[in-house]
């Protein structure tokens, strides 16, 4: 027997982790919401092993449009490479009106951004994303439609009471 001394060498790549954005909304100025929010994402994130790259906030800012402040920065983010995630507590953090929402989650997928909304338990990179959003579509509509019909339900009542009010019997 030889008097042989191994090496053994061993390496492993690093991949580069995905840098999240963090992206908080509330309608109403709120520093107890929009705090636990943060709170609740990066909790997340940690738990996914994410880096989080930035918190983008928007306090008090309406989700009817995608003009908001700490939206465009992290936009802003996405565009240049320093961000390839963004992680929201849910999709109407986004925006309220889905389908330009679903025009967002499609131009990060063109992007290859991954977009993680915790509470809808969607995640891009599964391959549940079709399911999820026609999923979206039908809970809006019924939402929509009952809204729709409970105003009218109150409309019709507030008629009649006044109806009865200038009719005594």
């Amino acid at each position: 027997m030889s008097d042989i001394k191994a090496a053994v060498y061993c390496r492993m790549a690093t991949e580069e982790k995905p840098k999240a954005a963090i992206y908080c909304r509330v309608a109403s100025a709120d520093e107890f919401a929009i705090k636990a929010q943060e709170d609740m994402l990066r909790n997340y994130a940690a738990g996914q092993m994410l880096t989080i790259g930035g918190v983008y906030s928007d306090n008090g800012a309406s989700g009817v449009t995608l003009e908001r402040t700490a939206f465009r920065q992290m936009m802003s983010g996405i565009k240049c490479g320093e961000i390839n995630c963004v992680i929201v507590k849910n999709a109407c953090r986004v925006s309220r009106d889905f389908l330009q929402y679903g025009k967002w989650l499609d131009d990060m997928r063109v992007r290859n951004i991954r977009v993680i909304a915790v509470d809808d338990c969607y995640d891009s990179d599964n391959d549940n994303t079709q399911n999820m959003l026609f999923a979206e579509a039908i809970e809006k509509y019924y939402k929509e439609n009952l809204s729709q019909r409970i105003k009218a339900g109150i409309a019709r009542a507030k008629q009649r009471k006044l109806e009865q009010a200038a009719n005594p019997v």
